[in-house]
């Protein structure tokens, strides 16, 4: 009986006879909540982009931090329309600028940072932490200025 080498591969033919490849791609399908491939499974993946399939939990992050960076402008307006000031000196010149460039400001830049952190959450920051960590963390600072805000109205 003749030893296999290392080199000798031996393929089944595993895949369906259709071709799923007849439609187009739909426009967003990158975007999407399905997919298959979630996690990196070679050394090699750190060069891509992003993955096809993002957990619910991320979705979640990123979605609450679009939702308090909104909640946190309506709460700065109403703590600048009661005597407060914004300490932030790009914000406050933002502000001056007029309350729609402001929103428009605050919430495109949140908006593309959380996008840019989505289409990465599997990979690593420094090789030291995951980037999806880098989205939770973001999400309860968000948090955390959120109930800052209250207590200060709260205080007024």
């Amino acid at each position: 009986m003749s030893e296999i080498s290392q080199h000798e591969v031996f393929w089944e033919e595993r895949r369906d006879l259709e071709d799923r490849r007849q439609g187009p791609t739909r426009v967003l399908h990158h975007y999407g909540i399905t997919g298959r491939r979630s996690l990196m499974r070679r050394k090699t993946d750190i060069f891509l982009l992003g993955t096809d399939h993002i957990e619910k939990p991320v979705w979640f992050a990123a979605l609450a931090i679009i939702v308090l960076s909104v909640i946190d402008y309506i709460l700065t307006m109403y703590i600048l329309d009661s005597g407060g000031s914004e300490l932030n000196i790009l914000m406050n010149y933002l502000v001056q600028q007029g309350s729609i460039v402001f929103f428009m400001t605050k919430y495109s830049l949140t908006a593309l940072a959380v996008f840019i952190l989505l289409a990465h959450h599997q990979h690593y920051f420094f090789r030291a932490i995951r980037v999806k960590m880098i989205l939770y963390m973001i999400m309860f600072g968000y948090l955390s200025l959120f109930l800052y805000e209250i207590r200060l109205i709260l205080n007024m």
